[in-house]
């Protein structure tokens, strides 16, 4: 509770504060200045709603009402789906997200479920990103599964933390963080994922910075499909 309430009281001042400024302006607000204030509030409010969210899933899957529909998913639609959902977020901090999916693979999920975890991690990737960086998006074919994996170049997760990251309200480190988050996400994820018969971890990116996340789901296409595509899309 009170590491809800922190994360509710947090947007909710900034928006205050902000519309404050504009009633309190002696002169008429110029337009920059205006609609600088309006992008402010939609940051704000938007972290208000992925709050709600956040509560809301967890919510419905611990109580057992989440139902997972299985069903045969093109994943290169899924990833983007996912990518054009957090784009304002990204944009704002001049960050390019990459994908690297091979082009006619699909898997076994329930479509909403699936994109939400992709959706969290992005989310995530973004966060813990510098500005102007890189976050990539890949998935390879591992047998029976597709092995997907959310790449940045942020700070990365210490080796002897990695196993605790998918704990409910469970913060890395506040002080680089800002205090920031509310520790949901990455459970959600895991229950998500748990759900569908996978499993998912996290571990150092390759290139000896930043964190690696990957995740499973059950591949639904034949084997001989196997032309890669790459797609990068720029903010």
């Amino acid at each position: 509770v009170a590491n809800i309430s922190h994360e509710l009281r947090h947007p909710i001042a900034n928006i205050r504060l902000t519309i404050d400024a504009l009633f309190h302006d002696q002169d008429k607000p110029k337009r920059k200045d205006s609609i600088s204030s309006l992008r402010a509030i939609a940051r704000e409010t938007e972290n208000l709603m992925w709050l709600v969210q956040e509560m809301s899933d967890l919510a419905m899957i611990e109580s057992g009402q989440s139902i997972v529909r299985m069903v045969d998913v093109a994943l290169p639609d899924l990833v983007d789906e996912a990518i054009e959902r957090m784009q304002d977020q990204s944009e704002y901090k001049d960050i390019t997200m990459v994908k690297h999916v091979p082009a006619k693979m699909r898997v076994l999920c329930d479509r909403d479920l699936a994109r939400r975890v992709l959706i969290n991690l992005i989310h995530n990737a973004i966060k813990w990103s510098p500005e102007k960086e890189t976050i990539t998006i890949n998935a390879e074919d591992s047998g029976d599964d597709v092995i997907l994996s959310v790449i940045d170049n942020g700070l990365g997760v210490p080796p002897e933390k990695v196993d605790r990251i998918f704990e409910r309200f469970y913060q890395v480190d506040d002080s680089r963080s800002g205090g920031e988050g509310t520790g949901l996400g990455l459970a959600i994820c895991k229950h998500i994922v748990e759900a569908h018969g996978g499993r998912i971890w996290a571990e150092g990116n390759l290139k000896g910075a930043g964190g690696r996340f990957l995740f499973t789901l059950l591949s639904a296409e034949d084997e001989s499909e196997d032309t890669i595509e790459s797609v990068e899309q720029e903010s």
